[in-house]
């Protein structure tokens, strides 16, 4: 029983942590993840010639 319980309250935090994480995707009407995507935004990568992985070292934001 208690491998059970156990199980059971993993899944329902892991839920509770999921959905937290998405509230601003759920509860706005064009929601999206900004940020963290691309490299060209950090000045210290970008002085190494590091670029973005969105084409030609431009993203289109």
């Amino acid at each position: 029983m208690p491998i059970i319980e156990i199980l059971i309250i993993t899944t329902v935090l892991l839920l509770i942590a999921v959905l937290a994480l998405s509230v601003r995707l759920i509860f706005t009407k064009k929601g999206e993840f900004h940020g963290g995507s691309c490299n060209s935004h950090s000045g210290k990568l970008k002085e190494q010639g590091i670029g973005c992985g969105c084409g030609g070292g431009n993203c289109g934001s």
